[in-house]
């Protein structure tokens, strides 16, 4: 990416925090995840062959807390990291664009509490939330909140934003929630999930910005794309990828983010057939933006299905790719992120390195 293209308005990534069942900073998850670390717990809620669920959970947290509670713990740890430079910034205020879990993805939990405990955890800076910029749209929700802030920062509206997801499908209403539809990995059921639980938060700013205040960016926004699929995994039907093949068909179309193939490609589904077979079918008709050889790392592999935080931690992740490929390449490395929800929102981006 040239200087030209920074001063045009392009999003660089500045600050970043997560908290996982792998670590609670983003560089302890960030290396753990590209290990492939896992860490699965047996709970105490048993699926319908009376087998115990298993849950990749963050231990330190007691396992009678609400889903409320939970998000609430992961997000606050998340969001202070993401802060951490900000005082220095001179920022006083702060768009919040958050992902939220879809209805009926769990039991439910009261986003009243949650974002006043951010607004707290935030203070004094003022943290600006709406309707209108939060997301629940599940594993799709992070990238809609990347699209509306890439909006805002090029139209120079705000000169900082804060885009982020959290979920938790780890507290005992929600694992029972999975259990009752028989959606849990286990014995009676091959093609399940996993929960997990996590949160991350990304502050985001245009390049002209990070170029006159002397930041280094840890990557860049070059493409980011939303689609629906009309036949959703909800409907039970079999999948014809519209929605991810029309996200992906922007994104390979676009002026930038389609100049070339991507490195890595990272995924914020689970394991189930139907988002393998959906991926195959999109893959396949964009071809030219994916990586060759096709390399894909799925979030679930290590922390299991995590919601609407999903894309919030894989972008994370990508920013730890993208220093691994460039060490080898010698140049900007690209990464691809998507996420589909259940009930059809569809959600990608491109992310680069620095040269």
């Amino acid at each position: 990416m040239n200087a030209d293209r920074r001063d045009a308005g392009e999003v660089a990534v500045i600050g970043l925090g997560l908290c996982t069942p792998l670590g609670l900073t983003a560089r302890t998850t960030q290396v753990e995840m590209a290990a492939g670390t896992v860490r699965f717990f047996e709970t105490d809620v048993l699926d319908d062959s009376g087998e115990p669920v298993r849950a990749s959970m963050l231990t330190l947290l007691e396992p009678e807390l609400t889903r409320t509670e939970r998000m609430t713990a992961l997000a606050m740890t998340a969001l202070q990291e993401s802060m951490k430079d900000v005082a220095s910034l001179g920022i006083d205020r702060l768009p919040l664009l958050l992902a939220l879990p879809e209805p009926g993805s769990g039991s439910p939990f009261t986003r009243e509490s949650l974002l006043s405990a951010l607004a707290g955890a935030a203070a004094p800076l003022r943290l600006e939330v709406s309707e209108s910029t939060l997301f629940p749209e599940g594993r799709a929700g992070f990238f809609r909140a990347v699209a509306e802030a890439s909006r805002l920062l090029k139209a120079r509206k705000f000169p900082w934003v804060l885009v982020g997801g959290v979920d938790s499908m780890c507290d005992r209403d929600s694992l029972m929630h999975h259990a009752r539809a028989g959606r849990n990995l286990g014995p009676s059921t091959r093609d399940g999930i996993l929960p997990g639980e996590g949160a991350g938060f990304s502050l985001l700013t245009a390049g002209a910005s990070q170029g006159q205040r002397g930041l280094s960016p840890q990557g860049w926004i070059v493409g980011c794309a939303l689609a629906r699929e009309p036949l959703s995994f909800l409907q039970r039907r079999a999948t014809l990828a519209d929605g991810l093949t029309d996200a992906f068909r922007q994104l390979r179309t676009h002026p930038v983010a389609g100049a070339r193939r991507v490195d890595h490609l990272l995924s914020c589904q689970t394991g189930e057939t139907f988002w393998a077979q959906e991926f195959s079918h999109a893959y396949l008709r964009n071809a030219q933006l994916m990586p060759e050889p096709l390399t894909v790392s799925l979030v679930a592999e290590c922390l299991g299905d995590v919601g609407a935080a999903a894309g919030a931690l894989q972008f994370g992740s990508a920013l730890h790719h993208l220093t691994k490929l460039e060490t080898a390449r010698g140049d900007a490395a690209r990464v691809l992120i998507y996420g589909c929800a259940d009930a059809g929102q569809v959600g990608a981006c491109v992310i680069e390195g620095e040269a």
